[in-house]
């Protein structure tokens, strides 16, 4: 099948966040669309793993917000698998009508969308009725997921229905709940012991497979025996459960694989679709009720589970491995390096590591190897919560395990070349990288819906968006500690060296083995404190800062300008003659008259200047020179002195 409008295969964006507990309907869907020719672009966000950690799940799924739909045909959305919330699944529904392209629910029925899924309460009276009419039970108690909860209501409807079907007394305080989990259920199943006496019913019907495991572990714990004293089922259909609990399969790989039919009968605009398709009830038999045919794993069985098991390990090592060197890394350039290194490693041929380029501008402007005193105090490191950058910069490119040359593309594509990287690579998953509710980018990847990377691929996403955190702190604080120094060593009011930095930059110099001949000049302001008693300490200040950036505008690289106090700067720098020196000293008199003539200010600024040149072969220290330079100055001070009177600051006697 090919999208001819734009010659390249159709592209279906699919939203899901639990992709452990949907490997089989993905395996499903994936074999399908491959068959096919339908690329397929998995968001995965881990939604609802961490309710107790509410700025975890904003991270997290924040990467539903990166599909721009107008780049796709068509939009599957599994809410069964993403999160009960619909502030998160609403927000995606509405983007993807916006953009014009069908929608398919799996699982749960939105208005105008089409939807594939089961009946929950069917299926529940299908399991029910098993009991009932295969083993002739009619004292059956059920345990339900959460109160309230559409999809306990809709499996507690399917239990009560085959219970009044078959003319069995429907009796609320039958009902228990154990909220679709382990510690929840077995707390439900010691109450279900206490309210009856300790007598047990002949079936405890679970709402899942999960409740179902919960369910057998604490009778065994209180001595009691399934199936000898009790029956047991559940319901979903998981690996777990095969021949071992009565079950029905939902969202199983026959799902998938209905979506897939779906997908191609909704694009074919020439087939008329129903909007609700209804999956048939799949019952399980299982040894929990003694219908199963055998409780050992068959040959193929065992050896995918011990597969499994063993590739988890593999997996989880080689993770560990790879975090342990991305944590070394202090630097975003060590970064880029080690991931370059990394990538090839990861269990894919192609994969894009996306981060925000803002991030990116500002972790590098502020790199701890940076050498500039004015970008290392950026403090304004972006973050983005709920949204991404405009640009994203994939820092790692890998192409059929190639590294190519990082490239930056605008965010709404997604990725660099989307409809060929897409073709070629078929299935795509995406993952967020994010630091609590930061987000920090994404990670796409080549996806195998037959391996279980996905165990790991958690683990590396969240290592690296540690790193990166890791590195973003490290330069934020490189970047205080800079500008702390730098306060240290600089003149708040002027920008110019203090007296500590001046000395801490000659410090520095006279380490030089050969240095040139140097100048050192002495600059005192006239008159300042007649201008602070007659206008005011801000204008002194005005005064001040004039001296301070005629000083800066004329002086040459390397040079230093310094503020020892209040009125006194000094000039160090290069020197080749004292034609140099008396011309440096001419262009600062020149940048005051034309601050004198612009300024509007009831005051002219001057200053008093004196000046030496300082042998590089010279044994004295600056302090030396210094003092020579000050002398000099005080000389044309006592000058000015005598032409000037105290009036002389107003600009009617300059």
């Amino acid at each position: 099948m090919a999208n001819t409008e734009k010659n390249h295969n159709y592209n279906v964006a699919f939203c899901i966040g639990d992709m452990l507990a949907a490997f089989p309907m993905l395996r499903g869907l994936c074999s399908y669309t491959t068959d096919n020719n339908i690329n397929v672009h998995i968001f995965n966000g881990n939604a609802g793993y961490y309710k107790e950690m509410e700025a975890q799940d904003i991270g997290q799924a924040n990467i539903y917000n990166l599909p721009n739909f107008e780049m796709f045909d068509l939009l599957v959305i599994a809410p069964f698998f993403l999160d009960s919330d619909e502030r998160l699944i609403q927000p995606i529904i509405k983007r993807a009508k916006e953009a014009g392209i069908p929608i398919i629910t799996v699982g749960v029925e939105y208005e105008d969308c089409y939807c594939l899924m089961s009946d929950y309460t069917a299926q529940m009276e299908t399991l029910t009725e098993h009991f009932i009419t295969e083993h002739k039970f009619d004292d059956i108690c059920f345990i339900s997921g959460f109160p309230g909860n559409k999809v306990s209501m809709q499996r507690e409807q399917g239990y009560i229905n085959a219970l009044k079907k078959h003319g069995i007394p429907f009796k609320q305080e039958n009902i228990y709940y154990g909220s679709f989990w382990e510690m929840p259920t077995r707390e439900a199943v010691t109450k279900l012991l206490n309210d009856r006496g300790g007598k047990l019913p002949q079936a405890i019907v679970c709402a899942n497979d999960a409740m179902a495991t919960a369910t057998m572990m604490q009778l065994d714990d209180m001595g009691f025996k399934v199936p000898r004293d009790v029956c047991v089922s559940g319901m979903d259909g998981v690996d777990e459960a095969e021949k071992y609990i009565t079950t029905a399969r939902i969202m199983s790989h026959e799902t998938g694989w209905l979506t897939g039919k779906l997908i191609t009968s909704i694009l074919d605009k020439d087939v008329e679709t129903p909007r609700i398709t209804i999956e048939p009830p799949d019952v399980m038999l299982g040894n929990s009720c003694g219908c199963g045919d055998s409780t050992e794993l068959s040959p193929q069985k065992r050896h995918s589970l011990f597969q499994d098991v063993y590739e988890a390990q593999r997996y989880a090592e080689r993770a560990i491995n790879i975090i342990q060197k991305l944590s070394e890394c202090a630097t975003l350039t060590e970064a880029k390096e080690r991931l370059t290194e990394i990538m090839p490693k990861v269990w894919a041929n192609d994969a894009w590591l996306c981060i925000c380029n803002d991030l990116i501008s500002s972790i590098s402007n502020s790199d701890v190897n940076s050498t500039d005193a004015a970008a290392a105090n950026n403090e304004n490191i972006s973050t983005h919560i709920y949204d991404y950058s405009d640009e994203m910069y994939c820092t790692v490119r890998m192409e059929s395990k190639e590294i190519l040359p990082s490239v930056v593309f605008n965010t709404s594509e997604m990725l660099p070349d989307f409809y060929e990287e897409a073709d070629r690579v078929k299935i795509i998953l995406y993952n967020p990288l994010n630091y609590g509710d930061r987000t920090l980018g994404y990670m796409a990847m080549e996806y195998y819906p037959w391996s279980n990377m996905i165990y790991i691929m958690r683990i590396l996403t969240m290592g690296i968006s540690a790193m990166l955190e890791s590195v973003k702190n490290q330069n934020r604080l490189y970047a205080y500690g800079k500008k702390i120094d730098e306060l240290y060593i600089t003149d708040s009011l002027t920008g110019l060296y203090n007296r500590r930095g001046f000395f801490k930059f000659y410090g520095e110099f006279s380490k030089r083995e050969k240095k040139p001949d140097t100048m050192v000049i002495s600059i005192d302001m006239d008159n300042l404190k007649q201008i602070n008693d007659n206008y005011g300490h801000k204008e002194g200040d005005i005064a001040i800062t004039a001296i301070s950036d005629a000083m800066k505008l004329n002086a040459a690289e390397g040079d230093v300008c310094a503020r020892f106090g209040g009125d006194e700067f000094v000039v160090f720098g290069n020197c080749k003659n004292e034609e140099y020196l008396k011309a440096y000293i001419d262009r600062i008199k020149k940048s005051l008259a034309k601050f004198n003539k612009n300024s509007g200010k009831p005051y002219n600024v001057h200053a008093s200047y004196g000046s030496v040149i300082m042998p590089g072969d010279t044994e004295e220290h600056i302090d030396y020179y210094i003092n020579a330079a000050d002398s000099k100055m005080y000389a044309n001070k006592v000058k000015h002195k005598r032409r000037r009177t105290i009036s002389g600051v107003n600009k009617k006697n300059p």
